[in-house]
């Protein structure tokens, strides 16, 4: 293929002949003593094939990608050219290629000279592959040129294809570690260049990039060639590229601002006929952007910004740099999509564009900081939401955040934030609720000891500092002390996040009439009962808040707490200490029996956020043996008196008693469900819509389903059992208007729970016909959940034909072996079927499958499921540590039943 960038490599040759007439005899002329240095060089040969990081010296410079595409073929071709800089003479370079079928490959040193190359791919399984030069490339700059042609993926990872409605669609994703499957790359975050891409397709189809595109130009064939404008320096894992029958819609123009003086051109594109469901999205960015830019202090970064939904997509959404791509669940939304659903669409919205700034315009060195990129986003989406929606209750994310995260930092097995990464399969480990959720939540409890306009301006000062440039934790940490003043954030902000696990703070509050009153706090690190963990092993710098209600009122407590064990004093004796003031702390606690009996009898006076960390307190010390069930039980009795959030938060902590009852057992659990919850839920139904925050409006449906599947609702069941089959058009016409969407999963599974063929049968044929991938996966998760052994072995085998995509597969995978009533019966038929799930779910998935053990909760269950995994290392390279959480759960909940059952048992005993 003749290059379409020759014009660039003579510019450049001519650039360098400029240059070097214009240096000065020091520059050029050695002296008869000291010969040339390059001369006396010799070639670096770099003979040892790289495991993790590529080898320094050696830097990309730039890439020029030249594409054709056509979704309808199995391949694409590359014309490749990426500007190298090398620090010394090298006979052998080293890059990443995983599908590349290289034809030719040379390099080209600026004064036009042309050095042969030889190309050898797959040196390591993730890609490493070697470049060997006829001559030596001299220390400078040199062109290394390649064509190839490559598969496109079809396990939604590089540039990948998938069909929708029988139209096939190209879509992106590169994070981790999958740019190197669409182009030669030196796929690491420490390289940061400008990218050109020319990309030809069918004239019928839409493409976009990350630039703007600046030509289209028709080939007379069919195809069109679309030349798009060079980025900024971004990393290979931020290029875009999609290619297909998408509707495109033009959304209004983000308006200029006096911080940008230039409008951003908005476009959101859709599978076909979707595009209109792309509206509430594309209405809403203007505010975030421009929240955004304003928190920032720094314009919008790239140009113009495109929101893609993929026809399918591993993840929620991918912060590309100007082309951001989601699932479609997590950007298009219609009458049909729930409140649940639209609130996680904004959540989502606004943390892949706050990686814009934080993520794209500054970027880790290396996988080890990319913590740090998704727990700001994370943090920032619910900040971006609380300014624009502020009556959404969107400052409890945080606090959401680190109840989500917290599960798994109770685990041995459980990593730091920041953790060192040493081979690919850590790279996948650092995409977790560590990362995202504890990272968000770290963030938070530090903003909050700085204040907010301090932590901002520690923030806009590391925008300055680095962009476009890459930054280590080191760097954002020196950025916070320097731009807040306070040099002694750095040493508390590591002790969380280079360190695993969660501060267990046993909070004791005496009172007397010679002193006052006083706190004594000893920290140790959490554990949950059957856990290897020892407890007395860390300590954290502690940023300790403490709210205090005595005589006088609340007043808040404040000390970063360094020793074992710390005394404070206070002013006065206190009424009751709320050991975690706002909730933003990431730590559980304890406290004396009075504080807590004080705690439990105002508990009204708590805010909902402080309510919300009580109780995951409390549900933690019985996790840990240190409470009783019948402590847990009386907290979860008093918290249908509170918040709405705090009551929703808690709900979960109701099935694992349930897990431990006979069936007699059940069905007084279920009188004390109707007794404790219905109230709640009947106040909430008869008050006006208008009338119910956006808290509560969340609650309603969540305890409509409890009440539904635990209480005693068999009629309401068999009733929305009847709904749902007229949803799904089930012996009748289908009626979009019998079911909301909140109610989609209890009413199928009402609908399955009794093994009703017909019903089932009804349901999977409406899977068949929809393309709402949220509908579509509500209906096979609650089948899969829900179902009896006969349903689910039935839905188990079709997910692995052509009905059921990928993702759906995984999802009913996991679902299935969590379902108590077929998990028996799945369990030797994943077994037998394994190699073929992992030859149909994404490749991201495929390490994850090995958590599945953490659905056992008996000895044996938990022994098999380890052995079969390790059995599957080879198929599941980086599996190990989503094996030993999965393990270490199922060992903890096996030691849960069996300090605990006879507690439960006992208080839900008949009378």
């Amino acid at each position: 293929m003749k290059s379409r960038f020759s014009s660039a490599l003579l510019a450049s040759a001519a650039a360098f002949v400029l240059v070097s007439a214009c240096s000065t005899p020091t520059d050029t002329v050695a002296s008869a003593a000291e010969p040339v240095a390059t001369a006396a060089q010799a070639p670096v040969l770099q003979a040892e094939i790289p495991k993790g990081q590529l080898p320094t010296g050696v830097r990309p410079a730039a890439y020029r990608l030249d594409l054709v595409t056509d979704p309808y073929a199995d391949t694409f071709t590359g014309y490749e050219e990426i500007d190298l800089n090398l620090d010394k003479p090298h006979s052998r370079i080293w890059l990443h290629a995983l599908g590349p079928d290289v034809s030719a490959i040379k390099a080209v040193l600026p004064d036009g000279m042309e050095i042969a190359a030889t190309f050898t791919p797959n040196e390591t399984p993730d890609g490493v592959a070697r470049v060997d030069f006829d001559a030596p490339l001299p220390a400078g700059e040199a062109t290394l040129i390649a064509e190839y042609e490559a598969p496109y993926n079809h396990h939604l990872a590089g540039l990948y294809k998938v069909e929708q409605g029988g139209l096939p669609y190209l879509v992106t994703q590169f994070e981790d570690i999958d740019a190197r499957r669409m182009f030669l790359s030196f796929d690491e975050p420490r390289f940061k260049t400008p990218y050109t891409l020319t990309v030809t397709a069918p004239a019928a189809m839409e493409v976009a990039a990350n630039g703007a595109e600046t030509e289209a130009e028709d080939l007379g064939d069919g195809m069109v060639r679309h030349h798009f404008a060079t980025t900024r320096p971004i990393q290979s894992y931020l290029v875009a590229l999609m290619v297909g029958p998408y509707d495109k819609v033009i959304g209004e123009p983000i308006p200029a601002t006096d911080l940008r003086p230039e409008a951003v051109p908005l476009r959101g594109f859709a599978p076909a006929g979707k595009g209109e469901k792309l509206a509430a999205a594309l209405d809403i960015t203007d505010e975030m952007v421009e929240w955004q830019e304003s928190y920032f202090d720094y314009p919008y970064p790239y140009g113009k910004l495109d929101l893609i939904a993929a026809a399918d997509f591993a993840y929620g959404a991918m912060e590309n740099a100007g082309a951001i791509v989601y699932r479609e669940s997590a950007l298009l939304i219609d009458d049909r999509t729930s409140l649940a659903r639209r609130l996680a669409i904004y959540s989502t919205h606004a943390h892949e564009l706050g990686h814009q700034w934080f993520g794209n315009l500054v970027t880790p060195a290396w996988w080890n900081d990319i913590w740090l990129n998704e727990a700001f986003a994370t943090w920032i989406s619910t900040k971006t939401m609380a300014a624009i929606e502020p009556d959404g209750d969107w400052t409890l994310g945080p606090i959401l955040s680190s109840l989500e995260a917290m599960p798994t930092d109770s685990l041995l097995s459980t990593r730091q934030v920041r953790n060192p990464i040493l081979t690919t399969g850590d790279i996948g480990d650092a995409f977790d609720s560590i990362t995202y959720r504890k990272g968000g939540s770290v963030l938070n409890m530090f903003e909050t000891y700085l204040g907010e306009e301090t932590f901002r301006d520690g923030i806009r000062l590391h925008m300055r500092r680095f962009e476009d440039g890459v930054a280590t934790t080191e760097d954002f940490m020196q950025s916070l002390a320097d731009g807040s003043g306070q040099p002694d954030v750095a040493s508390s902000f590591t002790s969380f996040i280079s360190q695993p696990g969660i501060p267990f703070l046993d909070v004791d509050v005496t009172c007397s009439a010679a002193t006052g009153g006083e706190l004594t706090v000893t920290q140790s690190r959490y554990a949950p009962l059957g856990s290897r963990i020892d407890t007395e092993a860390q300590t954290w710098e502690i940023p300790f808040a403490a709210r205090v209600h005595d005589a006088s009122g609340d007043h808040v407590v404040r000390q970063i707490l360094s020793d074992k064990t710390t005394t404070i004093a206070l002013d006065a004796c206190p009424d009751w200490v709320m050991p975690n003031a706002g909730g933003a702390g990431y730590w559980r606690f304890g406290t004396d029996a009075d504080n807590a009996a004080a705690l439990q009898a105002n508990y009204a006076s708590l805010s909902p956020a402080e309510q919300m960390m009580l109780l995951d307190s409390i549900g933690a010390g019985f996790d840990a043996g240190k409470l009783t069930a019948a402590d847990l039980v009386a907290s979860l009795e008093t918290s249908a008196g509170g918040s709405a959030a705090a009551m929703y938060s808690s709900i979960d902590m109701i099935a694992p008693l349930k897990a431990m009852l006979d069936e007699d057992g059940k069905a007084q659990l279920a009188n004390w469900i109707e007794t404790t919850y219905g109230p709640v839920w009947t106040y909430l139904s008869e008050r006006p819509a208008t009338a119910l925050s956006t808290s509560e409006h969340l609650l309603a449906p969540a305890l409509w389903n409890l009440l539904l599947e635990d209480g005693n609702r068999a009629d309401d069941r068999a009733e929305i059992a009847g709904r749902a089959k007229a949803y799904l058009g089930i012996g009748q016409d289908a009626d979009p208007a019998a079911l909301p969407a909140e109610d989609l999963y209890a009413a199928v599974a009402a609908g399955v729970e009794n093994g009703d063929r017909d019903f089932y049968q009804g349901a999977i044929d409406f899977v068949r016909n929809s393309e709402n991938q949220t509908e579509r996966a509500t209906i096979l998760s609650a089948i899969a959940g829900e179902g009896t052994p006969e349903i689910v072995t039935d839905l188990f085998k079709l997910s692995l034909g052509d009905d059921i995509s990928g993702n759906e597969l995984y999802s009913i995978y996991n679902y299935s072996i969590a379902n108590p009533k077929a998990q028996s019966t799945i369990w030797p038929m994943v077994k037998d079927n394994f190699e073929n799930i992992l030859a149909k779910i994404p490749v991201i998935r495929k390490p994850q499958t090995a958590k599945a053990a953490g659905a056992f909760c008996t000895a044996d269950g938990v022994a098999d499921a380890k052995s079969f995994f390790e059995s599957k290392a080879g198929m599941i390279p980086g599996y190990e540590r989503s094996l030993a959480q999965g393990v270490e759960r199922g060992e903890n909940c096996s030691a849960l039943r069996a300090n605990a059952a006879e507690q439960v048992q006992v208080i839900f005993a008949e009378d």
